[in-house]
């Protein structure tokens, strides 16, 4: 059911004042015990470094979205191969990547597959060695597994009257994929899709684990180094909020131009 529109200005009005208010008295209670002159100097120093720890999460990030989409892509198909074989083959490698922690398939898929020899000889013939290639990998698998299932829900939950309605007018399978079942699935797949994405960004953060320097890596050293404390971890926060915001809003936007084609 859709939110009801309010009427009623004034208490819009006093609803943001009293909002406005709450937020920033509540910021003020927060962060006005912190060391802002000292933290403020610590971090101008420290610039350099958690500007190159930004940029590598967002090319870790970029990649593995990527990457995640193209691995959804080969066990969606394999999902739905004609091959039995196939389908419990895949369907069983998205349930064991999926019951693992991210944490535990990081140190397993770099300590013990990519950094088997001959492995690892392979991945340097064709210049793909790595840490932050294997981190790509990595995280790219993992979310892949998700992703997977949840367009997989999505194709599913398509009506097979509306398939066949498509097929008797004519459709190939190619136009009813691309303009029956796709829209569809994809409009309903959204908010989760949006949801694993920002997921990806933050997960980025345990690569550190695996020598990575990301943006968690450079915070957690700028937090060795000055021993600021929470201070030290505040531009982490909104560094991360910088590349999941837009992800967001950028779903929201999908969002709304669905719904506007489906209502014209």
């Amino acid at each position: 059911m859709s939110p009801s529109k309010s009427g009623n200005p004034f208490a819009e009005t006093a609803a943001a004042v009293l909002l406005t208010a709450l937020v920033c008295s509540g910021f003020w209670i927060i962060f006005s015990q912190l060391e802002w002159t000292r933290s403020s100097a610590a971090l101008w120093r420290y610039r350099d470094s958690l500007m190159q720890g930004w940029w590598a999460t967002l090319l870790v990030s970029a990649g593995s979205l990527v990457g995640s989409c193209l691995i959804a892509g080969l066990l969606l198909l394999g999902q739905r191969s004609g091959l039995r074989t196939v389908r419990r083959f895949t369907h069983l490698f998205v349930e064991i990547i999926r019951g693992m922690p991210l944490l535990s398939l990081t140190l397993i898929g770099y300590y013990v597959i990519l950094n088997n020899r001959q492995i690892s000889q392979v991945l340097e013939s064709v210049g793909l060695e790595g840490k932050m290639f294997a981190g790509i990998l990595l995280l790219s698998v993992f979310t892949g597994a998700y992703l997977t299932e949840i367009l997989r829900g999505g194709l599913e939950s398509i009506p097979q009257a509306q398939l066949d309605s498509a097929r008797a007018v004519g459709f190939d399978s190619r136009q009813v994929l691309r303009y029956v079942v796709f829209p569809q699935a994809l409009r309903r797949v959204l908010p989760a899709l949006a949801g694993q994405f920002v997921s990806l960004v933050k997960d980025s953060s345990l690569l550190m684990v695996i020598g990575v320097n990301e943006f968690t890596y450079q915070a957690r050293a700028f937090y060795a180094a000055t021993y600021l404390g929470v201070e030290a971890f505040l531009p982490l926060a909104v560094g991360y909020l910088l590349l999941t915001l837009p992800i967001s809003a950028f779903s929201h936007w999908l969002e709304r131009r669905f719904k506007a084609e489906t209502a014209a």
